[in-house]
């Protein structure tokens, strides 16, 4: 328990700095902070100005309901930071305590909670992010540790509450049937499928507005889903073209290492359960699905904990001498594993020489009321998004200047993150819709000026 406050303390802090210095984007951030806002405000039909949808018409995340109530509590971006810490830095104590019921040796343990606190995807995807299907993490384990148990009154709530959080989430529940089945439990088998079905037809038929993420993403393997499975069947190699074998081996690595050396012959199920997550995110042509800080995988780890926990459990528990062993192993592939894929390095490369800025900004904002409407850059529009309207120059469409309370733009000689890399705004790809902009507002009337060293500000007259 100690552990698991102290890591959601680490969590939290390390996101939290990385959104002060300027390390979050509009997407999807700033997208999720503004459908809670908007929920929260009993604006639920209302279109948001950065999806250019209504909140549950992206992936129809019912889970957005209980959060937005939180949200207006304290409206601000670092609240959704704080569920998403705590829902992750409890995963610590949950699996010790599903360890210590299945009889599960002390030393064996510590050792899965040192898996899970050393994981790199759970440090990156709570970095500078917000997702409902990562608070979902802690259901998930609960779901596939109740799959094989006669009671229901745990398992169904956390499978439903785990599809709430978007329409994709099925793939996690059609895993978690596999799962049930591979335990002997048909009927359960069968319901968890149907449910899972049926929220995915259901929520994708409301989040259709959304646009067709399955056509985007997978559309090169053909026009219909028919065809889709046809080309994987008959030609498999296709799906390198867009996925590089080199990527695939990477993604892998990075969300297994950690926990390679708790996983035994009695995990084969859970991992049986993570294959419709795996192999989708394998081989879709969007490859941040195959990259750690993204929210894709979460109920890939929720699988590979359970598979530990599994075979941890077995009939013939290991010696002493043999569990040490283990608790070594995995300390030693879990920290190679944070080193390599923690990108902790980014603080000082990327952030840390954007303090003056966020300081500035954070000046400059004070003026800006609750109520306004702004005008500005997608990194800026991560920390506004907690109002009605506020659209990014980045995306066509915003229209005339003159409509929006505020345009809140960098000053051209400060270095921004473009592509990962620190560039001074004008000279930048940014650069010339930052100067388009501010001359279309001087041509309105609207006066620019300063805010200070970093930041341009133009309002209404």
């Amino acid at each position: 328990m100690i552990l698991a406050v102290l890591y959601s303390a680490v969590l939290f802090t390390s996101t939290a700095v990385q959104h002060y210095l300027m390390g979050s984007q509009v997407w999807d951030l700033g997208i999720f902070e503004q459908f809670n806002w908007l929920i929260a405000n009993g604006k639920i039909n209302t279109i948001s100005s950065l999806r250019n949808i209504t909140p549950l018409q992206d992936h129809f995340s019912l889970l957005l309901l209980p959060i937005a109530l939180v949200y207006k509590l304290s409206p601000n971006a670092y609240t959704l930071f704080a569920l998403q810490s705590l829902a992750l830095g409890c995963m610590p104590a949950l699996a010790a305590d599903l360890c210590l019921r299945k009889g599960v040796s002390r030393e064996l343990t510590w050792a899965l909670a040192i898996a899970i606190v050393l994981s790199p995807y759970s440090f990156l995807v709570n970095r500078g992010d917000f997702h409902p299907d990562v608070l979902t993490l802690p259901l998930m384990l609960l779901a596939i540790r109740e799959a094989d148990q006669p009671r229901r009154w745990l398992y169904y709530p956390c499978l439903l509450l785990t599809l709430f959080a978007k329409n994709a989430q099925a793939l996690f529940g059609i895993g978690l049937s596999l799962y049930a089945l591979a335990k002997g439990q048909r009927v359960r088998a069968a319901i968890t499928l149907a449910i899972s079905l049926a929220w995915w037809n259901l929520a994708t038929q409301m989040s259709s507005a959304g646009g067709d993420h399955v056509g985007i993403r997978l559309g090169y393997l053909g026009d219909t889903k028919l065809e889709m499975l046809s080309t994987l069947i008959t030609r498999p190699w296709v799906v390198f073209s867009e996925a590089p074998p080199d990527s695939i081996l990477l993604y892998t690595l990075g969300l297994s290492l950690p926990f390679l050396a708790l996983l035994g012959r009695a995990s084969w199920r859970a991992l049986l359960g993570c294959t419709p997550i795996y192999l989708t995110n394998i081989i879709s042509a969007s490859s941040i699905q195959r990259e750690l800080n993204h929210h894709y995988s979460i109920g890939i780890v929720a699988f590979l904990i359970g598979g530990c926990i599994d075979a941890l459990a077995q009939a013939n528990p290991p010696s002493l001498q043999r569990a040490k062993t283990m608790l070594y192993a995995t300390l030693l592939l879990a920290t190679a594993a944070f080193l390599g894929y923690g990108r902790v390095g980014y603080y000082h490369s990327r952030l840390l020489p954007r303090l003056q800025e966020a300081r500035d900004f954070q000046e400059a904002k004070q003026i800006i009321q609750a109520n306004d409407s702004v005008l500005t850059i997608a990194n800026y529009a991560a920390h506004m998004a907690g109002r009605q309207m506020v659209k990014q120059i980045e995306k066509p469409g915003y229209g005339a200047v003159d409509q929006y309370d505020w345009i809140v733009l960098p000053a051209p000689n400060i270095p921004i993150n473009i592509a990962g890399k620190l560039k001074r705004v004008d000279r930048s790809k940014l650069g010339p819709n930052v100067a388009r902009v501010r001359r279309e507002a001087e041509a309105a009337q609207m006066p620019c000026r300063p805010a200070n060293a970093s930041i341009v500000i133009c309002s209404r007259p």
